[in-house]
């Protein structure tokens, strides 16, 4: 029961634009071991770079074919769309969001959002036409699953130049990504509210640079994870905008309570 426990949360935990992440800053690697049996953390290391160097990678040429493989199933309904906690709290907090800007049509901008997966689980709980979405991914990612989400979702590799969005969606992704705080207000540049969700935060000072290690009966691989300081992330919010509403992602908490953090997610309204 373990194991599945922990195959769910890491493919949930790890879009494909963080594998690519990784590849990218790994040079030599020596991960330590678990912190105790049943995590997936380990380590403290003074950076993200330091933690990625101490990963072992991962790499999965066959991720965009079967994430293509899923949204082909989602489309067609022939997959059962399941919504859970998680899902039902970006809906929640997507309504919000259309009842204060007024508008009955939202432009979101899903950085990380894989194969859109967001987009087809919430369509059928907003009017119809109502969500313009766009997911920002790998170019692995993009080239599987354009031509089937196309008419549905636009994807691709960047965040374009120049066009504002109604709301950016960002869940389970920043943790990943080497100078989380810039990217975190390059994607506030381009939205009035954001939706960031799945974070690990601390009650401490400081963040946390670990490596998160996917269980051996699975794969072969880990990458660098950043804990985010409460106090710091918040900081670095009201530098652009300002928190809404708070909330704990429950079924993510698990995962994390071995390190003492805890799941959270932030509607954030930016200046």
């Amino acid at each position: 029961m373990l194991g599945v426990t922990l195959r769910s949360v890491l493919k949930a935990l790890t879009p494909p634009i963080v594998w690519s992440t990784v590849r990218k800053l790994r040079g030599w690697h020596n991960p330590a071991e678990p912190i105790q049996p049943g995590s997936m953390f380990s380590g403290d290391y003074t950076s993200f770079e330091e933690a990625a160097r101490n990963a072992v990678g991962y790499d999965d040429p066959n991720a965009g074919a079967a994430a293509a493989t899923r949204l082909a199933a989602m489309i067609t309904g022939t997959n059962p769309v399941e919504i859970d906690g998680r899902f039902q709290q970006v809906h929640s907090a997507l309504c919000i969001v259309r009842e204060r800007i007024q508008k009955q049509r939202i432009s979101v901008l899903d950085f990380g959002g894989g194969n859109g997966n967001y987009y087809f689980r919430l369509k059928d709980y907003f009017p119809e036409d109502c969500l313009d979405w766009t997911v920002v991914e790998t170019q692995n990612m993009v080239q599987a699953c354009a031509p089937i989400g196309s008419d549905h979702v636009t994807y691709l590799t960047d965040i374009p130049d120049g066009r504002q969005y109604d709301v950016a969606l960002v869940s389970g992704t920043l943790q990943y990504l080497p100078d989380a705080y810039g990217r975190l207000d390059r994607i506030m540049s381009a939205a009035k509210w954001m939706i960031l969700t799945r974070l690990p935060v601390r009650e401490a000072l400081d963040d946390k640079f670990m490596v998160q290690t996917v269980p051996s009966h699975i794969h072969n691989g880990s990458m660098p994870i950043q804990m985010f300081s409460d106090a710091k992330i918040r900081t670095a919010i009201k530098t652009r905008g300002r928190v809404e509403q708070t909330w704990l992602v429950a079924l993510d908490e698990g995962s994390l309570a071995p390190v003492e953090a805890k799941p959270v997610g932030f509607l954030i309204q930016i200046h």
